[in-house]
């Protein structure tokens, strides 16, 4: 499958007219991601694609400000022929995951958008405390609990896999 390279990313960004507050945002992401899967890649005889990291993360946010805006921005990456990119994009805000088996590149975007918040690194838990101590729409809040469950797994796999601490990991120097 066809994965994007950051240019064309930043190409498929601008040619959708993707806020530049979203862009600056995914590009730190990118780099967070990236970071999480060089170490799971040092550690795995096969690790994670950084190929797919990268143009995933760079895409999650592409119809950010759309309603809906994790599916509008996996459309737009599926009709431009990326759909293994495309899946990530969709589950970027919504993700299962047991801690049973290895994250892959779709926990790796997810978790590392959660420690960013606009452009600036936050913790898991501040991510999403912060946003259920404001949050009036019961439905809305029991997704965040469960979303803030599945992240913690994720946080959890990745520091047992790695014997590093998420968010340090997150903003070491590459």
């Amino acid at each position: 499958m066809p994965i994007p390279t950051p240019e064309q990313c930043e190409q498929l960004l601008a040619s959708n007219n993707t806020p530049e507050a979203s862009i600056i945002h995914s590009r730190i992401v990118r780099d967070v991601a990236r970071r999480i899967g060089r170490d799971l890649k040092w550690l795995r005889d096969r690790g994670p694609n950084m190929a797919l990291i990268t143009a995933a993360a760079l895409l999650h946010d592409i119809a950010k400000g759309q309603p809906n805006h994790a599916a509008a921005g996996a459309a737009i990456v599926r009709g431009s022929g990326y759909d293994e990119v495309a899946d990530i994009v969709a589950a970027h805000n919504d993700i299962e995951f047991s801690g049973d088996f290895p994250v892959t590149e779709k926990e790796i975007v997810f978790i590392a958008d959660k420690l960013v918040k606009g452009d600036q690194m936050v913790t898991v838990i501040y991510m999403f405390d912060h946003k259920i101590e404001s949050c009036t729409d019961e439905e809305l809040l029991a997704k965040l609990k469960q979303s803030k469950e599945v992240a913690l797994r994720i946080k959890t796999s990745i520091e047992q896999e790695t014997g590093k601490n998420l968010e340090e990991l997150a903003i070491a120097e590459d």
